[in-house]
Protein backbone atom coordinates (compact mmCIF):
# COMPACT_ATOMS: atom_id res chain seq x y z
CA UNK A 1 0.00 0.00 0.00
CA UNK A 2 2.74 2.68 1.43
CA UNK A 3 5.48 1.02 -1.63
CA UNK A 4 3.35 3.37 -4.43
CA UNK A 5 4.55 6.39 -2.44
CA UNK A 6 8.13 4.85 -2.23
CA UNK A 7 8.29 3.89 -5.54
CA UNK A 8 6.70 7.27 -6.79
CA UNK A 9 6.83 9.74 -4.17
CA UNK A 10 4.62 12.09 -2.81
CA UNK A 11 3.81 14.19 -5.83
CA UNK A 12 3.38 10.76 -7.70
CA UNK A 13 0.45 9.38 -6.28
CA UNK A 14 -3.55 10.57 -6.34
CA UNK A 15 -4.52 12.85 -4.31
CA UNK A 16 -7.22 9.94 -3.41
CA UNK A 17 -4.52 7.85 -2.25
CA UNK A 18 -3.41 10.48 0.23
CA UNK A 19 -6.95 10.96 1.70
CA UNK A 20 -7.08 7.17 1.80
CA UNK A 21 -3.93 6.48 3.63
CA UNK A 22 -4.20 9.70 5.89
CA UNK A 23 -7.50 7.93 6.81
CA UNK A 24 -6.01 4.49 7.43
CA UNK A 25 -3.07 5.46 9.53
CA UNK A 26 -5.73 7.98 11.57
CA UNK A 27 -8.70 5.78 11.91
CA UNK A 28 -7.07 2.38 11.34
CA UNK A 29 -3.57 2.24 12.85
CA UNK A 30 -2.00 1.47 9.86
CA UNK A 31 1.39 1.98 10.70
CA UNK A 32 4.32 1.78 8.01
CA UNK A 33 7.21 0.07 8.64
CA UNK A 34 9.87 1.74 6.95
CA UNK A 35 12.20 -1.36 7.42
CA UNK A 36 10.16 -3.31 5.17
CA UNK A 37 9.74 -0.87 2.43
CA UNK A 38 12.22 -0.24 -0.62
CA UNK A 39 11.98 2.55 -2.98
CA UNK A 40 13.55 6.00 -4.00
CA UNK A 41 11.43 8.15 -2.18
CA UNK A 42 10.77 5.55 1.42
CA UNK A 43 11.82 9.15 2.96
CA UNK A 44 8.48 10.37 1.68
CA UNK A 45 6.27 7.36 3.24
CA UNK A 46 8.61 8.44 7.01
CA UNK A 47 8.17 12.15 5.89
CA UNK A 48 4.00 11.82 5.14
CA UNK A 49 3.86 9.47 8.36
CA UNK A 50 5.07 11.43 10.78
CA UNK A 51 4.09 14.18 9.47
CA UNK A 52 0.23 13.13 10.36
CA UNK A 53 1.17 12.02 13.42
CA UNK A 54 1.38 15.69 14.56
CA UNK A 55 -2.01 15.92 14.11
CA UNK A 56 -4.27 16.32 17.44
CA UNK A 57 -6.94 13.98 15.47
CA UNK A 58 -4.59 11.27 17.36
CA UNK A 59 -3.84 10.98 21.00
CA UNK A 60 -0.58 10.64 22.50
CA UNK A 61 -0.55 7.16 22.64
CA UNK A 62 -1.33 7.12 19.33
CA UNK A 63 0.86 9.80 18.47
CA UNK A 64 3.84 7.78 19.84
CA UNK A 65 3.18 4.61 18.60
CA UNK A 66 3.05 5.78 14.90
CA UNK A 67 6.00 8.29 15.20
CA UNK A 68 8.22 6.74 17.69
CA UNK A 69 9.21 3.80 15.16
CA UNK A 70 10.23 5.80 12.46
CA UNK A 71 12.47 7.75 14.10
CA UNK A 72 15.63 5.15 13.45
CA UNK A 73 15.02 5.58 9.30
CA UNK A 74 15.22 9.64 9.72
CA UNK A 75 18.01 10.60 8.38
CA UNK A 76 20.88 11.78 11.09
CA UNK A 77 20.93 15.72 9.34
CA UNK A 78 18.10 17.80 7.80
CA UNK A 79 18.60 18.70 3.91
CA UNK A 80 19.13 22.44 2.39
CA UNK A 81 16.35 21.62 0.09
CA UNK A 82 15.09 25.51 -0.32
CA UNK A 83 11.87 24.36 -1.93
CA UNK A 84 10.51 22.25 0.76
CA UNK A 85 8.47 24.71 3.06
CA UNK A 86 8.08 22.05 5.81
CA UNK A 87 11.41 21.72 8.22
CA UNK A 88 9.61 18.41 8.54
CA UNK A 89 10.25 17.46 5.09
CA UNK A 90 13.39 18.97 4.88
CA UNK A 91 14.30 16.52 7.88
CA UNK A 92 13.17 13.64 6.19
CA UNK A 93 14.59 14.62 3.24
CA UNK A 94 11.44 13.86 1.20
CA UNK A 95 10.97 15.00 -2.50
CA UNK A 96 8.00 17.17 -1.62
CA UNK A 97 6.21 18.55 1.07
CA UNK A 98 2.17 17.33 2.42
CA UNK A 99 1.32 21.13 1.94
CA UNK A 100 -0.79 20.73 -1.67
CA UNK A 101 -2.73 17.31 -0.10
CA UNK A 102 -3.61 19.81 2.88
CA UNK A 103 -6.82 20.94 1.59
CA UNK A 104 -7.58 17.35 0.63
CA UNK A 105 -6.99 16.11 4.31
CA UNK A 106 -8.00 18.36 6.57
CA UNK A 107 -11.77 17.57 6.88
CA UNK A 108 -10.88 14.39 7.70
CA UNK A 109 -8.86 15.31 10.82
CA UNK A 110 -11.42 16.22 13.32
CA UNK A 111 -12.03 14.19 15.98
CA UNK A 112 -15.81 13.28 14.80
CA UNK A 113 -14.72 12.04 11.54
CA UNK A 114 -14.50 8.58 12.60
CA UNK A 115 -17.78 7.93 12.78
CA UNK A 116 -18.17 9.07 9.07
CA UNK A 117 -15.74 6.26 7.89
CA UNK A 118 -17.77 3.45 6.64
CA UNK A 119 -16.88 0.12 7.81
Amino acid sequence: MLSEIAQQGLHGVDREYIIYLAKAIWYYDLRPGLGELEGPFRNDVGYFADSLGHFSVLSRQQKHALRDPLQAHKPAAPCNDRDLNDPLAREWHSSCDIMPFLADILQFQTRHYQAGWPR
